[in-house]
């Protein structure tokens, strides 16, 4: 059995004096102690990711020197191009874009028997699954009698006779390369081959073709595009079968690369507003563009205006007639709305339906939308106008009737008008916001309940009530949604002036706005056309809509290449024709 240790007696001489002093010492010490180990566990959550990341990085970096390392080792070696190693194709796309669970690199050897070394890397969900297993790997790996004395042959024998996939273009500049991948490209990297095969296996997930649920329509086609750039350009293609039918791709956004694709008629289309909107196009600089607007903001000429200079639509057909005038469409990946333009403050009142229905229909329609912009616009700037300027220029029945109405209202008329605008607004923005069956409710109930409760409760009359409805109604009738902001501005615009100036100061708005819509132009077309400049024939299609067969013209400010739209043939014409063929069939 050990004995247990004692200390020496010299041992108990040393430390038994000094056991006052000790204590202290070494509690202080522990408590330094604990003090560092509770900092360093409050910095360990901050620390250890740390740690992790720069540890990733250092693995990339590395990654990347090899991969750089080895294209520069390379016959013809340099940083921007595929040297030809597929170990270091790997490396690279490892340290660039691999790092992502929806990049795929797949290495594998070519040929039943040859095994010849080879890379194929995709994005997962950006291409066709069943392609790259049926036309590409699947060949690949099972083909015989490959050449394999020059690499190169081996790449013309892949590209020819063995991959499957309809569009093969060769590519060796890593940027494109890269740029392709991200976009749904497959690359095939072979050992040996300075150059890599980019094979068009894009499949991207997208919704079906539907029905337009921004511009409804109750006669016509309802095709509405969607967000991918081929399927959109299939639509237009459907539409219109002419050989000069022109698709021009770019690319915007240093980012997010979003394709852009001009449409246009290269018969019909006037060259140099092709080359002007082309040139806007290539001014884009933009790290992100996701949506039509971004782009459209840059191809208007007036950017300060307050009205609308190209109009967006998601509309097929709508898009294809106005091609087929002589303007030209921007389509932009990943949103389903197409810019239109040149455009005239016409062209924003004309639908889709004013051409799928009869000619009287469609010219009713046009002077009830005019009709509802007049009530929107002056109705209630001329309430305020008799109410608080101009009170001698209403009929003495007319006054007694405002005035009984206003007894008791605390507020004058320009404050009702303020209350009950922000009311709509606020109503207007909830019922966008909601789902649509909650929307509806609440429009509805919203505009009763709150209507019913603020004439109780005397702050606003029965005629400013009636007068906003129809005020709202009024601006919320325009076809296109990009005017519907415009008129609302300039609203308050003709409230401030008849409150200040009266009826002297709505004609002053008038005017001011007049002149200015006058001296708009877009792509060298009057905005104002066809009333300013006058063109009397181009009035067919403007308040009124003639009958289809005298529309057989192109619209004279656009300044097309063929300047006739339809052969109009009369109806004696007609049945000389068919008498004609039918005494020829007696024969």
């Amino acid at each position: 059995m050990a004995r247990p240790h004692r200390p020496s007696p010299a041992a108990r001489d040393v430390t038994g004096p000094a056991t006052a002093a000790v204590p202290a010492w070494a509690e202080a010490a522990v408590r330094r102690l604990e003090a560092s180990e509770q900092a360093l566990a409050r910095l360990s959550p901050v620390v250890v990711p740390l740690l992790t990341e720069v540890v990733s990085l250092s693995q990339r970096l590395e990654q990347w020197l090899d991969a750089l390392t080895a294209d520069l080792r390379a016959p013809q070696g340099n940083l921007d191009r595929y040297g030809g190693n597929v170990e270091a194709a790997h490396g690279r796309l490892l340290a660039t874009v691999g790092t992502s669970p929806d990049v795929i690199l797949r290495r594998f050897g070519i040929g039943r028997t040859l095994r010849w070394p080879a890379l194929l890397a995709f994005v997962d969900g950006l291409v066709d699954a069943a392609m790259i297993d049926r036309d590409v790997l699947g060949p690949l790996q099972s083909a015989e009698a490959l050449p394999v004395h020059d690499p190169q042959s081996l790449l013309n024998a892949v590209q020819e006779r063995v991959v499957a996939v309809g569009h093969v273009t060769v590519e060796n500049v890593w940027d494109q390369l890269l740029t392709k991948l991200v976009s749904g490209n497959a690359l095939l990297f072979l050992e040996g081959v300075p150059e890599a095969l980019v094979l068009d296996t894009v499949k991207y997930p997208q919704r079906s073709v539907g029905r337009s649920q921004t511009e409804p329509s109750v006669l016509g086609p309802q095709e509405a595009f969607t967000e991918i750039s081929l399927t959109q350009m299939n639509l237009l293609r459907l539409r219109i079968q002419s050989p000069g039918l022109r698709f021009t791709p770019l690319t915007v956004g240093n980012r997010s690369l979003t394709q852009v694709v001009l449409v246009h008629l290269d018969d019909v289309t006037n060259p140099a507003l092709v080359s002007a909107v082309l040139q806007r196009l290539r001014t884009i600089r933009r790290d992100s563009v996701q949506t039509a607007n971004e782009v459209a903001e840059y191809l208007a000429d007036r950017r300060w205006t307050l009205f609308p200079q190209t109009r967006q639509t998601d509309r097929v057909e709508w898009v294809a007639r106005e091609v087929m005038t002589g303007k030209v469409a921007v389509l932009v990946a990943n949103d389903p709305f197409a810019i239109i333009l040149p455009n005239t403050l016409m062209d924003f009142y004309r639908t889709t339906q004013d051409y799928a229905s009869s000619f009287w229909d469609t010219t009713l329609t046009r002077i009830v939308r005019l009709v509802a912009l007049f009530v929107g616009i002056y109705l209630m700037p001329l309430y305020i106008a008799l109410t608080s300027v101009n009170t001698d220029l209403i009929p003495t029945k007319l006054l007694l009737t405002i005035a009984g109405s206003r007894a008791g209202i605390p507020f004058p008329p320009i404050s009702e008008v303020i209350i009950m605008w922000v009311i709509i607004e606020v109503l207007r923005e909830a019922s966008v916001r909601l789902p649509q069956q909650m929307a509806t409710t609440l429009g509805t109930v919203g505009a009763v309940v709150v209507g019913t409760a603020i004439v109780k409760a005397g702050v606003v009359d029965d005629i400013m009530i009636v007068t906003v409805t129809l005020t709202a109604l009024g601006l919320f009738t325009s076809p296109a949604f990009e005017l519907t902001s415009t008129w609302r501005w300039l609203f308050w615009g003709f409230i401030a002036a008849a409150y200040v100036f009266g009826i002297y100061g709505i004609v002053l708005m008038t005017v001011a706005v007049l002149t200015h819509v006058t001296s708009l132009e877009n792509y060298g077309v009057p905005y104002f056309s066809p009333w300013g400049p006058l063109r009397v024939r181009e009035l067919a299609d403007s308040l009124v809509r003639l009958p289809l067969p005298f529309l057989t013209r192109r619209p004279l400010s656009l300044r097309t290449v063929d300047a006739r739209l339809s052969h109009r043939r009369t109806t004696r014409q007609a049945v000389d024709l068919y008498a004609g063929q039918r005494r020829a069939r007696r024969r």
